[in-house]
């Protein structure tokens, strides 16, 4: 855990009225390592979503179901520079799918959610083992 530029571990923090014992923070600490990488592959993922440009090309193909790209900058008032570049990262995030027609690039939805249900890895901590 990170307050600031010093790490911080859980002997070092001070709770007024700690409702959670250290050995339950610690194994608390554990469940974030140990569901790093999907909590980071969720991070990456609604990073694509910050953008108004991306939500508003993501609106266009799910009403046009595929278009191209000098057509979507016309729409968008954009260059169409600019709008490859949005294109490219949710081709990358796996939000859209091109296909060439000689010189033209086609881009549509892919089946992928835009906004995946936020569902975090459970934590789970707690194990009475007191019966």
């Amino acid at each position: 855990m990170f307050f600031g530029e010093f790490p911080v571990t859980v002997e070092q923090l001070e709770c007024v009225s700690p409702d959670w014992s250290r050995d339950d923070l610690r194994r608390l600490q554990g469940c974030l390592t140990d569901h790093g990488t999907t909590l980071r592959r969720l991070s990456e993922h609604y990073s694509l979503l910050a953008s108004e440009s991306r939500l508003k090309i993501l609106a266009l193909l799910e009403c046009a179901g595929e278009i191209c790209v000098c057509d979507l900058a016309s729409v968008l008032a954009m260059t169409p520079a600019a709008v490859s570049q949005h294109l490219s990262r949710l081709r990358v995030g796996k939000l859209v799918a091109s296909r060439r027609e000689g010189m033209t690039i086609y881009y549509r939805r892919t089946e992928m959610p835009v906004v995946p249900p936020l569902v975090l890895p459970k934590l789970e901590v707690l194990t009475d083992t007191t019966d």
